[in-house]
């Protein structure tokens, strides 16, 4: 997944500004192939270490360490990058979503998730807006079968893992979330990170 996936951008059909002047390319030279692969190689290394560097600089203040955010960019996005279209403040904004997606895919909301939203696939969620949504961040938890926390209790009875029995009001998880010995009684509201919404 490229920066772009994870940001939501569109590929851009602007001239990209060069924020690194000194990797623009340079005209071939005359030479032996040696000098030219020593030269290749070279630069290859120092362009490396420039990126760590504005890595570095893109991690200061965050949870998130230097290879984490390196090892998340593609070839893709590094030529992005070298040609400065991946602007520092773009490489801010991707350090930040991935470490709102790490807290999220241990299902916690990140910071300014605190507003109680619905999503009409997950069900109550915490979000940064209020409203209902047709699809929410949550969704990638959803599908990953990882839990979503939810900002309020909720009914058993209204979950897509509750199977009745053979009662007017008992029934089980199938997902196997904690409950008494005879299950779970349909209309107790509990606080449930593995409840979804059921569509039947």
């Amino acid at each position: 997944m490229s920066w772009r996936d994870i940001l939501g951008v569109n590929p851009s059909t602007r001239t990209p500004h060069a924020h690194n002047s000194q990797n623009t390319q340079k005209p071939t030279e005359a030479g032996n192939c040696a000098d030219s692969a020593d030269s290749a190689y070279r630069d290859s290394g120092q362009e490396s270490s420039q990126l760590l560097e504005s890595l570095a600089d893109t991690c200061k203040g965050l949870d998130i360490t230097v290879s984490e955010v390196r090892d998340a960019l593609s070839d893709d996005d590094v030529a992005d990058w070298r040609n400065g279209e991946l602007t520092p403040e773009t490489l801010r904004a991707l350090a930040r979503a991935l470490v709102d997606r790490r807290l999220m895919d241990h299902g916690q909301p990140p910071l300014g998730y605190d507003q109680h939203a619905n999503c009409r696939q997950c069900g109550p969620i915490w979000l940064w807006t209020t409203g209902t949504f047709d699809a929410c961040p949550w969704c990638w938890n959803r599908i990953g079968e990882r839990p979503i926390p939810r900002p309020g209790a909720v009914r058993c009875s209204d979950c897509a893992h509750y199977r009745r029995i053979d009662h007017p009001h008992l029934g089980h998880c199938a997902v196997g979330q904690p409950e008494a010995p005879a299950g779970l009684w349909d209309n107790d509201r509990r606080h449930c990170a593995h409840w979804l919404p059921w569509s039947g």
